[in-house]
């Protein structure tokens, strides 16, 4: 039989020699079996929890078109570490009438006895993750307790590696066993600048473009915007909240948890009671007095937002408007920042408002409603004209012979195996007619009757997009484009955000708005999906558009 071979380790502190030691046992076991094997997939230094792997990712897309039969890992662990996603993925794979085999582990899917064996694996091995986590996250604790860094970088700081001489790491260097922070004069100066300028009144917009103006390095290297100068309030997160400045150390504010639908990681806040602090006078930057005066400004201004929330109700916002038709769509063309509400319920680009003009100069605004109406009426117009459906209709005929082209080697593979399926069947039939029966015969031919039915199914969804169905199709894919645009503005009316994925799905994922060569007003260009055009825009506030 034609077999593969998947090998992975988790972290770049493992050896690499992992990955070879692990193809090592599967080919030896392949030899002893006498499978071929056809294939090779890895990951180096990716963890097993998640599934955004490249080579797992073409494992599954090679198992799926057939390309081999056997599948040897060195243990289910190598697979996946995570309970659920290793289940999923096995569930897969036999479908396919893939053998999955572990080789240290004694895992093999022709087993009677697979499923206890792999749930009983899987289970161990996010045992061992959970494990692996919380001792991680113990040491960071340790070392966040002696006032070492515990992770992440901050700006005004430098990282010192602290070296223990008598133990070696894999390159034959000392092992480093912590890091320290010490102040970086130069950026320990702006970091004062910043606490000065905002004590005396200027804002953090105001603070961000003057640092970009003057060439300053964000703590990312890039440009500075205002949110990193403000912060969050509660969170202690930006240049203005952050407590190390005055030598208090706050660690374990936060942790990231995986998210079982989405499958990524997102940050959830921890309680303030399990925050650690640690004193570390000697990482002082900002003098008492400096930070009692910008914490005092701090203070004020969340008083008067929670006044005017209170004032305006407590649903209201005072932070970024809701999200609007065209919100997430346009672009600045200058500078490739997104167009946001700046104001006055005015559009404009965000690069120039919260990081100033030096990053980007085009500061001209536009009044959202002027946009929605020359826009959605320029689009209407064009999307509903005969040339557009006739390109919508062209551009899908393309995009259904390329998927047609696609899928024929899977269609060819399922009708291969549901012709040999069948084949069983008749020769279980056979039997039990010729007078052998047995309840093992009678699971035998439910279980190829249902394995007949779920390959029909999905032969079933891939001739849908053979050559031969395009003219049964084409015509409700014309309707649907046509129901599509004639619904915008009733779907504007009704749901903003259902508007706003039909007009991605229309002209794409951007619309791009810049400075006209001559006069005071904005142009605003489509260039993706089925419909490119040019409008104009004025932005003089209860003025007439262009178009």
């Amino acid at each position: 039989m034609l077999a593969a071979l998947y090998c992975r380790y988790s972290s770049d502190r493992q050896r690499e020699a992992s990955i070879e030691d692990q193809a090592r046992n599967c080919r030896r076991r392949a030899e002893t079996e006498g499978w071929t094997l056809v294939a090779s997939y890895e990951d180096r230094a990716i963890s097993g929890a998640t599934s955004e792997r490249p080579g797992y990712r073409a494992l599954l897309t090679d198992a799926e078109a057939g390309r081999f039969r056997v599948l040897l890992v060195d243990d289910l662990s190598r697979l996946s570490r995570d309970q659920v996603e290793a289940e999923r993925t096995i569930r897969r794979l036999e479908p396919w009438g893939i053998v999955i085999v572990g080789v240290s582990d004694g895992y093999d899917s022709r087993s009677k006895s697979r499923k206890v064996h792999r749930d009983v694996r899987n289970l161990l091995n996010e045992v061992y993750l959970d494990d692996l986590r919380e001792k991680t996250h113990r040491g960071l604790e340790g070392q966040a307790r002696r006032g070492n860094n515990a992770g992440g970088r901050c700006y005004g700081y430098r990282h010192i590696p602290i070296e223990d001489p008598t133990r070696l790491d894999a390159l034959g260097r000392p092992a480093v066993v912590a890091v320290r922070r010490e102040i970086d004069p130069d950026q320990a100066r702006w970091v004062r600048w910043i606490f000065e300028r905002y004590a005396n009144g200027k804002s953090p917009g105001w603070i961000a473009a003057e640092l970009n103006r003057q060439g300053v390095p964000s703590p990312r290297g890039s440009t500075w915007a205002s949110s990193a100068i403000y912060g969050s309030p509660g969170k202690t997160t930006g240049i203005l909240r952050n407590p190390l400045y005055v030598g208090r150390y706050l660690w374990n504010k936060s942790a990231w948890i995986k998210d079982p639908d989405r499958g990524k990681r997102v940050r959830r806040d921890r309680p303030r009671d399990e925050w650690i602090e640690t004193e570390l006078p000697e990482l002082r930057i900002v003098p008492q007095g400096l930070w009692d005066r910008v914490e005092a400004r701090l203070t004020l201004q969340t008083v008067r937002s929670t006044a005017v929330r209170q004032a305006l109700h407590d649903s209201a916002r005072t932070g970024a408007p809701l999200r609007h038709l065209f919100s997430g769509l346009l672009k600045c063309s200058v500078c490739g920042a997104p167009f946001v509400t700046v104001g006055n319920n005015r559009y404009g680009c965000s690069a120039h408002k919260y990081r100033g003009p030096a990053v980007c100069g085009n500061a001209i605004s536009v009044k959202r409603t002027l946009v929605e109406s020359r826009l959605l009426e320029g689009i209407k117009h064009d999307l509903g004209s005969p040339d557009a459906l006739d390109l919508f209709t062209r551009e899908t005929r393309r995009l259904l012979n390329e998927a047609a082209a696609q899928t024929a080697p899977s269609a060819d593979r399922l009708r291969r195996e549901l012709a040999d399926v069948e084949t069983k069947i008749g020769n279980l039939v056979a039997a039990i007619a010729a007078g052998t029966f047995s309840p093992a015969l009678q699971s035998a031919i439910e279980a190829a009757e249902a394995r007949k039915l779920s390959l029909s199914q999905e032969l079933d969804s891939l001739e849908t997009l053979q050559p031969n169905r395009l003219p049964e199709f084409l015509p409700r894919a014309a309707d649907i484009y046509t129901e599509m645009v004639e619904k915008l503005e009733t779907a504007l009316a009704e749901d903003t955000d259902q508007a706003r994925e039909c007009l991605r799905g229309l002209v794409g994922d951007e619309i791009l708005v810049r400075p006209a060569e001559k006069g005071d007003y904005l142009e605003a260009e489509i260039r993706a999906g089925y419909l490119q055009q040019a409008s104009g825009l004025t932005s003089r506030s209860g003025s007439g558009g262009r178009i």
